[in-house]
C-alpha cells in the first residue's frame, strides 16, 4: 500500500454532513495534517486513513504506529506541500512478503522524503521496528516536484534492503522500487494462466522473451521448460532483483537486461535469438508504437499479452491483429482467447491474459 502525506485533511461532503451543517460544495478541506489515500482524480487532496483493510495485519500495525507518532510537534516532521514544494514527508509505502523458512509475514517500510535527513526518521524507525514482522526500513529520497514514490537514491535504515515472497514454487527477493503483484495468492493463478497460454513444449527447445519483466517473476516461472529466457525492464533495481532471483532459485538459463522498451532502436533484438514465445506485461499506458512495429517484424509464433488496462490492451491487440494503416504496418496475429483475472476484488480493475498466434 502506498499512502501519501498531506498538509490538509480532505473528506467528502456527506461524511462531514453526518456531524454538522456545512455549506454547499463538492468537497471540504479541514485543519490538520493527513496521511492516507488520494481522493479519486486529485493529486492534492489526501483522505486521512487510520486503518486499511487491504494490507496485512502487521502492515496495519505499522500504519497505526506512524499515524500515532508523526504529527507530534517534538519530532519536527512536516508533510510535503505540493504547491509550495516545501516539507519533508512525501509517501509511506508498506509491503508484506513471507519468510521462506517459516512462512511468517515480512514487512518492508519505505519512507519517501524530499531530502536525506535520516536523523528526522529515527524516532519513527525506533517505534515501528518494535513490531516483530518489520524486517526492512528504507528511505527513498525524491527531490523532484512530481508525485512519484520512486526516489533517486535509496538508503537502508534498518534490517535488510529486500523482503522475500514465494510464487509458483519459486522464491523472490523484492526491493522497495521493484514491481511485484500485490495480490500474491491470485498472482499464482495469473501466472499459471500465463504459463498455460505460453504452451511451452517442455523439451527445453524454445526461446522466451519476457518484456516488462519486473523482478523476473513470469520469465523465471517459465525458465525450467525453456531453452533460455531473456527479460527486459526499465527499472534497474528490478533487473538487479531479477538477476538475484535467478541465482536464488538455481536458474542459469535466464538473462535480464535493463532497457527502456519505449525507446528501442534498430539494434533491439540483435542480442538474442528469435523468440518462439513473447510475454508482454506493460504498465497501464500499454506498448509504444516502436515496440508494436518490432513485434510485427519479428513475427514470433505466439505472444501472451498481459494487461491491467482493458482500454490500452484492446488498442494494442487491434494493432497486432489488424495493423496500423497510417504507419504502413500490417497485422499478422489472430487473437485466440482473452481470460480476465480479478486481481483486485471490490474494484473495477482486472488483469487480462491474451493469447495471440501468428496467422
Amino acid at each position: 500500500m502506498e499512502f501519501s502525506f498531506g498538509t490538509k485533511r480532505w473528506m467528502k461532503r456527506e461524511w462531514k454532513e453526518e456531524k454538522e451543517e456545512v455549506s454547499k460544495g463538492e468537497e471540504l478541506e479541514t485543519d490538520g495534517y493527513s496521511l492516507g489515500l488520494h481522493a479519486p482524480g486529485f493529486f492534492d487532496k489526501v483522505l486521512h486513513v487510520e486503518t486499511c483493510l487491504l494490507h496485512s495485519e502487521p502492515a496495519d500495525k505499522v500504519l497505526a504506529v506512524v499515524q500515532g507518532s508523526w504529527t507530534d510537534p517534538a519530532l519536527g516532521l512536516t508533510p510535503y506541500d505540493v504547491y509550495k514544494h516545501t516539507g519533508f514527508l512525501k509517501h509511506l509505502m508498506i509491503r508484506t512478503g513471507r519468510n521462506v523458512s517459516t512462512g511468517a509475514p515480512e514487512v518492508m517500510v519505505n519512507f519517501v522524503t524530499s531530502c536525506y535527513k535520516p536523523e528526522l526518521l529515527v524516532p519513527l524507525v525506533d517505534r515501528i521496528t518494535k513490531i516483530s514482522e518489520v524486517v526492512s526500513v528504507v528511505n527513498n529520497v525524491n527531490t523532484s516536484v512530481g508525485n512519484t514514490s520512486v526516489g533517486e537514491q535509496e538508503y537502508t535504515l534498518y534490517g535488510k534492503p529486500t523482503i522475500t515472497e514465494m510464487l509458483r514454487g519459486l522464491t523472490f527477493q523484492i526491493s522497495a522500487n521493484s514491481f511485484f503483484q500485490t495480490n500474491t495468492k491470485q498472482a499464482d493463478v495469473l501466472y499459471k494462466l500465463i504459463g498455460d497460454s505460453a504452451g511451452l513444449k517442455g523439451d527445453g527447445s524454445e526461446i522466451v522473451l519476457d518484456l516488462f519483466c519486473g523482478t523476473g517473476t513470469i520469465g523465471l516461472t517459465l525458465a525450467r521448460s525453456a531453452k533460455h529466457v531473456y527479460g527486459y525492464e526499465v527499472v534497474p533495481e528490478a533487473i538487479a532483483d531479477a538477476q538475484k532471483n535467478a541465482q536464488l532459485n538455481g536458474i542459469s538459463n535466464a538473462t535480464f537486461v535493463q532497457g527502456d522498451l519505449n525507446k528501442i532502436n534498430e539494434t533491439f533484438g540483435k542480442e538474442f535469438p528469435k523468440p518462439d514465445i513473447i510475454i508482454s506485461d506493460p504498465n497501464r499506458p500499454g506498448m509504444h508504437m516502436k515496440l508494436i512495429k518490432w513485434l510485427l517484424e519479428v513475427k514470433a509464433p505466439r505472444i501472451v499479452y498481459v494487461s491491467c488496462n482493458p482500454a490500452t490492451c484492446a488498442r494494442d491487440l487491434d494493432y497486432l491483429c489488424h495493423g496500423v494503416e497510417e504507419k504502413g504496418l500490417r497485422g499478422c496475429y489472430e487473437l485466440k482467447r482473452v481470460i480476465p483475472v480479478d486481481m483486485f476484488p471490490h474494484t473495477p480493475h482486472i488483469e487480462c491474459v491474451c493469447l495471440l498466434e501468428l496467422c
